[in-house]
């Protein structure tokens, strides 16, 4: 039982000293950068806010918080991914897939909020679209974007596809039915990316399933998705299932002409980001800040501890979140004093 968490503490330790990069502080600051580090990790560890912090004051940190390159801190989490990956011996290419999640927003409107009425206690979210190696059984968050209410789908996904490009090759993107677009399938083929979605029932589509389950389509047929001056070919793939209601058929779109078993089962791995997107909230920090870019940072930082988890699990074995939680949290009190009361603090 030992040797994992020496494993835990010996990649933790790599991975997180360099957050304290982040913080430029004055020669003669009271807390040294390794300090507002370790609280900013033991936060996200228990869930805590730095309204909650003892010491330093809540005011300390988040006024250093305010203050830290965003950029800079995006470049420390990606060259961690960059070497986290490598521990996970992925093939040479790997199938990712792209989602959007929404996190409730509880303060005044503002313009980078997207509206949804399927929050609790608000119609204000937190935006953002999350790219994740879905391969082999696991899933890693490679990217996390925070995206407005008006954001491009199409520019969107070529952006976080550009990125990944840099530490992966994608050989299959998954995408769920809001992508069903021309625009975005057009993206995708310039950038000579395969992809499965679920394809939207339109009233061609129903047509089409209707004539599939009296067999008079193929399982592959050729389609064209138009819009208003625009249209892209694509394939079309009809699946047919057993459920509780009975025989139903479900449609997916590619680039590829898939087998419709291995278009279903292909496309199973894209529940994982689901999963994950679950599993990050985990080691996410709260606030009652207004400040998006303290948001933004805290979700980059809870979806770096969450690749640490799984590249540990990975490593040593299955090794539970609270496990991997309660390991960092003991090496970083024996580092800090314990910086978080126990009361209950805001929510975000």
């Amino acid at each position: 039982m030992k040797e994992p968490s020496r494993s835990i503490k010996k990649t933790a330790v790599r991975h997180l000293k360099g957050i304290g990069e982040i913080f430029e502080l004055a020669p003669n600051s009271h807390y040294k950068a390794d300090d507002l580090a370790r609280t900013l990790v033991e936060t996200s560890l228990t869930n805590g806010s730095a309204e909650q912090c003892l010491s330093p004051s809540p005011d300390t940190v988040l006024r250093r918080l305010h203050r830290t390159d965003e950029e800079a801190f995006s470049q420390v989490v990606w060259r961690s991914n960059a070497h986290l990956l490598k521990k996970l011996r992925l093939p040479r290419m790997v199938t990712i897939a792209i989602d959007y999640t929404t996190l409730p927003y509880y303060g005044i409107e503002q313009p980078s909020l997207v509206s949804c009425s399927d929050l609790p206690g608000t119609t204000f979210g937190v935006r953002f679209a999350m790219l994740s190696v879905v391969e082999a059984g696991r899933t890693f968050t490679l990217r996390a974007r925070q995206v407005g209410p008006f954001a491009s789908k199409s520019k969107v996904l070529l952006e976080m596809l550009d990125a990944a490009k840099k530490l992966i090759k994608p050989k299959l993107v998954l995408l769920d039915r809001a992508f069903f677009t021309v625009d975005v399938i057009k993206a995708l083929k310039s950038n000579k990316t395969h992809f499965l979605m679920p394809a939207k029932r339109t009233a061609p589509i129903k047509r089409l399933c209707r004539a599939f389950g009296r067999k008079e389509v193929p399982p592959v047929v050729d389609y064209v998705v138009k819009t208003a001056g625009d249209s892209v070919h694509v394939k079309l793939i009809f699946v047919r299932r057993k459920t509780k209601e009975g025989m139903k058929t479900y449609v997916f779109v590619s680039d590829i002409g898939f087998e419709p078993d291995v278009a279903s089962e292909l496309y199973r791995r894209r529940w994982r980001i689901e999963t994950n997107n679950r599993e990050v909230e985990k080691f996410r920090a709260r606030t009652t800040s207004r400040s998006m870019k303290i948001r933004r940072m805290y979700y980059v930082l809870a979806a770096l501890l969450y690749n640490i988890w799984i590249v540990m699990r990975n490593v040593v074995g299955n090794v539970t979140s609270c496990r991997f939680k309660r390991t960092l949290e003991i090496m970083l009190s024996a580092l800090l004093p314990a910086t978080l009361c126990n009361d209950t603090g805001p929510s975000l």
